[in-house]
């Protein structure tokens, strides 16, 4: 008996050119959380939410006869997640708890996809209310080095705002925030691949990066 749904080598062909062009995987470990004023914190920030754009809820709408529709949500604006941070000897995350504290408790931060000087896309969080949970001491953990987890809300309004259509309007150029956010970005590799290219600028490269968000 001849097997009817065969896999053909062309299909495979076809299938491998499709998946060529949809780019590698992203490995988890290739993004960076960089909190705008303490650039150096994203070294100590072992994990954190990486954003993407989701409507709401949608609305049930009942209707005579015993059908039941959907209305879509609108876009969310407000998103939840959680940042890892590593407890250095130096007390790096003392001073950045403090520093959130004192500034009101909301920061603006970037996540890159890649490096901060060579990325594939970057993203930016604003109003990232983060917290500090306690660390844990624990005798027993010997090989484990000690973390303190950051639930943080934040928001986030996408990569592009001028995609896509609402009803008849035909949404338009880039907002003046997103433009400013790309010149800012562009700001921040420009001036890491001018201190680098140079071994003696190496020293001054991170207080060069903070001195952009001042």
């Amino acid at each position: 008996m001849s097997q009817i749904n065969k896999v053909l080598l062309s299909q495979l062909r076809q299938d491998y050119e499709a998946i060529q062009q949809q780019g590698s995987p992203l490995l988890a470990c290739q993004g960076m959380l960089v909190p705008q004023g303490m650039e150096d914190m994203r070294f100590l920030i072992k994990g954190s939410m990486r954003p993407i754009v989701s409507n709401g809820d949608p609305a049930e709408v009942q209707y005579a006869g015993g059908f039941t529709g959907i209305v879509p949500g609108i876009p969310n604006t407000k998103y939840s997640g959680n940042i890892q941070i590593l407890v250095t000897e130096a007390g790096y995350d003392q001073w950045f708890a403090e520093y959130i504290v004192a500034t009101g408790g909301v920061i603006d931060c970037d996540y890159y996809d890649g490096r901060l000087d060579n990325f594939t896309r970057s993203y930016e969080l604003l109003n990232c209310a983060i917290r500090f949970e306690q660390a844990e001491f624990d005798s027993e953990s010997r090989s484990q080095v000690m973390t303190i987890s950051c639930p943080c809300d934040y928001n986030y309004f996408g990569i592009n705002a001028s995609i896509g259509t609402n009803g008849t309007v035909q949404l338009g150029q880039n907002s003046s925030g997103a433009t400013s956010f790309a010149s800012r970005v562009q700001s921040v590799i420009s001036t890491t691949q001018s201190a680098l290219s140079s071994v003696s600028q190496i020293a001054s490269a991170a207080s060069r990066l903070g001195s952009l968000f001042s």
